[in-house]
């Protein structure tokens, strides 16, 4: 991206290097433009503008077209207004966490950081397809309300900031998945009656995994996709709608373990076909003391589907790895998935297990 100017030249400017050049002062040329010469001073200094009459008279003194001038009057007013709302805007550039900053000039969407400040902030707004930082605070204040806000699996006791997840989402949009799936026509039946097929999958993590359960899902009108997230976006995954007609499941791969990247795939199919279809929808609400209906029904329904009516009972008590993997093939489901809800039940300690957990990679 290349960077906007940090200053504006009046066509002015142009206006007395040609006088210097033409050995003609100011008011020579007053005379021959027919105007005072104040004005033409003023024209000088960029305090009276180029009207399309000065821009005739000034192509006949010149030489140099009317467009030109008009161009030169058209750049320098668009510059000063970009200038002056900078200034604005550079108030605003400490509201963005700076892991989003950082995200952003990696993807080359700016090359500002908090050296020019105004620069950054439009800038941020501009790949928000936002025009002012409060259409931007509106937004997503809008998107946070209700139970069934858009669906996020975050870790407990972190915080989300709303930057860092509102860039995350929009270079979600930017994906080629994302882009595929504006096509699609999401068919809810289809993706119950494939809920055995996909927990079979699920069971045998491999390399071929996550690109598999993607194809499977996609036949029901589900895009799954991940996208890389800034440094400290404490999230797993989460749901929304395009168009409020094909659901996007998007996972950030945080841990690039089975475990986590499993139960965060079937956390969302919970929200995929239990919440009501909406437009993108934030849910910041992380703190262990609550929990939004919605995020305690798509984990009830993740644990059912993964687990079934026994739950980990057949867990409890183990303490040795291959006891572990060999109830978990049992049961059908990955040591890692059962390894991960039972540390997360406090079923058993997270010095044990850990070498169950199978890497996936997400790219």
């Amino acid at each position: 991206m290349t960077a906007p100017t940090n200053y504006a030249v009046a066509p002015g400017e142009y206006l007395d290097e040609w006088l210097e050049d033409a050995q003609m002062n100011q008011s020579q040329a007053a005379r021959q433009l027919g105007y005072s010469r104040k004005h033409v001073n003023e024209l000088v200094s960029g305090k009276a503008p180029v009207t399309d009459e000065t821009a005739i008279r000034l192509e006949r003194l010149t030489g140099v077209r009317a467009e030109a001038w008009l161009r030169y009057e058209a750049l320098y007013r668009a510059d000063l207004a970009r200038l002056r709302d900078q200034e604005d805007l550079a108030d605003h550039a400490g509201s963005i966490h700076p892991e989003a900053a950082k995200y952003l000039r990696s993807m080359g969407m700016t090359a500002a950081t908090l050296r020019e400040p105004g620069q950054l902030v439009s800038d941020f707004l501009m790949f928000h397809r936002c025009g002012t930082w409060l259409a931007y605070v509106q937004t997503h204040q809008n998107a946070t309300t209700g139970d069934f806000a858009l669906g996020a699996l975050a870790e407990s006791s972190s915080e989300l900031d709303v930057t860092l997840v509102s860039t995350w989402l929009r270079a979600g949009e930017l994906s080629d998945a994302y882009e595929r799936g504006r096509g699609w026509r999401y068919n809810a039946a289809a993706l119950t009656a494939m809920l055995p097929e996909l927990r079979e999958r699920a069971a045998r993590p491999d390399p071929e995994l996550l690109g598999d359960l993607a194809e499977m899902v996609s036949r029901a009108g589900v895009v799954l996709t991940f996208v890389a997230p800034p440094n400290k976006l404490p999230l797993y995954g989460m749901t929304r709608w395009i168009d409020k007609r094909v659901p996007v499941i998007q996972q950030t791969g945080r841990r690039q373990k089975d475990g986590f990247l499993i139960w965060a795939f079937f956390h969302e199919i919970g929200h995929v076909l239990n919440d009501p279809r909406g437009d993108v929808h934030l849910d910041f609400t992380t703190e262990k003391k609550r929990t939004s209906a919605a995020e305690t029904a798509a984990n009830k329904f993740a644990f059912e589907v993964l687990f079934g009516a026994d739950g980990l009972n057949p867990f409890k008590d183990l303490r040795w790895d291959s006891d572990i993997r060999r109830v978990a093939h049992q049961v059908g489901v990955s040591p890692g998935v059962a390894v991960h809800q039972l540390h997360r039940r406090r079923y058993l300690p997270y010095n044990v297990g850990n070498s169950l957990l199978v890497e996936l990679g997400t790219d």
